[in-house]
């Protein structure tokens, strides 16, 4: 009778007040809590449990409620209904809790005041700091407040240099303190002493009581599993596009809220810099996960919003859009009002104009370039979208088959076109699409020489070292301008066949 009082006691308790209570080999053996299937929100992403509390369900259709110990079920065996609702919902996304329980039972800084105003206390101290005084007054300072005190004091061993002395488990640690703006003792960088603290001890907490697990969470992690990969299985339609495995562009990135890793399930404990973020896909992920992901980043155009500086596939996947609307609205304007322009393109436009024009791209993507009076700024606009782009139009690997398609010697020109056709495989969608339509933009300006005195040798020596990427070692230029002269006469050869 006391043991199923207590199974029922359990389980209708907040198991964060428990945590405490499980044995370190037990807490991190959770079973799997079923939960309903998964929706997908307006915003894209699945929606995460509250992180207050453990997913427990009151519906009758539903597995019942568990224990975080694997004891004696507490209710009857389910019906048939219930079985088969519980095996619909193994596959849900679930996240796993208890690191954030963890955190929430860390211990909190509390700060030892200085009884008196310091003489030369530095600006960017306060009452923490307690001047020149010795490690074993610090150390009983600390003893007497207790768990997550902490103090600043000057370092007798080298003038001009502070130490932080905090009191976890028992012990006083001390670090070499930093400031350049930001407060540190590591890599991370906190606004105030007090949120460094409060970091450094929710992690010396999980380090203590979680060690192992964390150690090994990445390890065992599945990847088909991970919330990531269900997420785009659920909102991959057929009609967006596709493309190679491509790799992450992991960033370290503060999360102002709550956050789980995306690979692993588990939460980003800390409150600055609790993981990684891809740029172009939201990915949200431990470092030590991170490492772990496998190439298949899917651009998101939540997180590609600018224009300007993005590779052009990411911005393909992320919307759609195979040409840049930059280039679009560029050429389209040029060929509107500035094909009999004398030195088109050579010109040289207003360099503080393109720059708001391409912070208005990079915020709005449809701008209208007509009332831009001077075209002159209009194409300096476009090349100075190429210029910024990750790689250029035309990188190295494909820059040098084509290279050496062209300069070889053929039989006949159509030989020359089809091995150029093939070292031109190498380039993606985007960037062929939008190669493609740059030299049929330039064809045509060359056609109108007579008026804009810009022939295709003088469109080929602006472009070419835009266009092509001819890696770090010298070349020979007029390579470059050769190859291009050659591609904008015969623009087809990069279109379809």
């Amino acid at each position: 009778i006391l043991l199923t009082f207590r199974i029922a006691e359990m389980t209708e308790t907040n198991r964060a007040a428990h945590v405490d209570m499980l044995h370190p080999d037990l807490i991190w053996r959770e079973p799997r809590v079923a939960s309903s299937r998964v929706h997908i929100s307006s915003t894209g992403r699945v929606p995460r449990p509250s992180p207050l509390h453990v997913q427990n369900s009151s519906s009758s259709t539903s597995s019942p409620s568990r224990s975080p110990l694997p004891l004696v079920p507490s209710s009857p065996l389910p019906s048939q209904r219930q079985r088969r609702t519980t095996l619909e919902d193994e596959s849900a996304e679930y996240w796993k809790q208890n690191l954030y329980l963890l955190q929430e039972r860390a211990p909190k800084p509390r700060l030892v005041c200085s009884s008196h105003a310091v003489d030369g206390c530095p600006p960017q101290y306060g009452r923490e700091f307690h001047g020149l005084i010795d490690r074993p007054v610090a150390d009983a300072m600390l003893s007497s407040v207790g768990e997550g005190a902490y103090l600043v004091r000057s370092s007798k061993r080298c003038p001009d240099a502070f130490t932080l002395c905090m009191f976890f488990d028992g012990r006083v640690f001390n670090y070499k303190l930093y400031f350049d703006g930001f407060h540190f003792v590591g890599e991370k960088r906190f606004d105030s002493m007090e949120l460094l603290v409060a970091d450094g001890l929710i992690s010396m907490y999980m380090d203590k009581h979680a060690a192992d697990y964390i150690q090994r969470m990445a390890d065992e992690a599945i990847y088909e599993q991970s919330p990531y990969l269900q997420y785009q299985s659920a909102v991959d339609k057929p009609t967006k596009p596709r493309s190679d495995p491509r790799t992450h562009s992991f960033q370290s990135h503060t999360f102002r809220m709550i956050q789980f890793c995306d690979f692993c399930r588990n939460f980003l404990w800390g409150y600055v810099q609790q993981g990684v973020r891809c740029e172009d896909c939201g990915f949200a992920a431990h470092k030590k996960c991170a490492e772990r992901c496998i190439p298949d980043c899917r651009p998101d155009s939540k997180y590609v919003k600018r224009m300007f500086g993005v590779d052009l596939t990411t911005f393909y996947l992320a919307h759609g859009t195979p040409v840049p609307p930059v280039v679009n609205s560029a050429i389209r304007e040029v060929e509107s009002r500035g094909m009999d322009v004398e030195g088109i393109y050579r010109v040289s436009g207003s360099h503080d104009q393109m720059e708001k024009l391409s912070k208005q791209f990079d915020t709005n993507h449809n701008v209208d370039l007509s009332i831009v009076e001077d075209i002159h700024t209009v194409c300096g606009l476009l090349k100075l979208y190429l210029r910024r782009l990750p790689q250029q139009l035309v990188p190295l690997s494909v820059y040098k088959a084509l290279l050496a398609a062209f300069t070889a010697n053929h039989a006949t020109a159509n030989e020359k076109i089809r091995a150029c056709r093939k070292a031109l495989d190498g380039l993606s969608e985007a960037n062929t699409t939008t190669f493609y339509m740059l030299l049929m933009h330039l064809s045509r300006v060359a056609e109108r020489a007579d008026e804009n005195k810009m022939t295709i040798e003088n469109l080929a020596t602006i472009f070419s070292p835009t266009v092509f990427y001819t890696g770090v070692l010298p070349c020979l230029p007029q390579q470059q301008h050769m190859l291009l002269h050659y591609l904008i006469s015969n623009p087809r050869i990069v279109g379809p066949s």
